[in-house]
């Protein structure tokens, strides 16, 4: 997997491109969280739109990353999710505890709408 990060206002935007599958790639992306966090770099959104797969390893991965992020007063939210990758998101029902939306300007959106 390939993290790439894209900034947009006070949002980051990081896009998971390949597999989500535990490790390496969970490392990877707590490296990365930790790295925004200790920014103050707490509105996040994760683009899944060029992700191929996700397991519980790499699902455990985003939930601890929630808690960690809405500690610092923030949120991590889901756009663009791949068809596989919204099949496993529903499955598990974690769409009620992200918000999900259909594409990264409607979740920076979101964002600037609680400015």
């Amino acid at each position: 997997m390939t993290l790439t990060e894209e900034v947009r206002g006070t949002v980051t935007v990081l896009g998971f491109v390949g597999n989500f599958m535990g490790e390496p790639e969970a490392s990877v992306f707590q490296s990365k969280k930790y790295q925004l966090l200790q920014e103050n770099r707490t509105r996040i959104i994760l683009d899944f739109s060029q992700t191929t797969m996700i397991n519980s390893a790499g699902l455990g991965s985003l939930i601890s990353a929630l808690v960690s992020v809405r500690a610092k007063g923030g949120d991590l939210r889901f756009a663009s999710l791949s068809k596989t990758v919204d099949e496993v998101i529903k499955r598990v029902n974690l769409d009620k505890i992200f918000m999900v939306f259909e594409t990264v300007p409607q979740a920076v959106s979101s964002f600037e709408e609680e400015r």
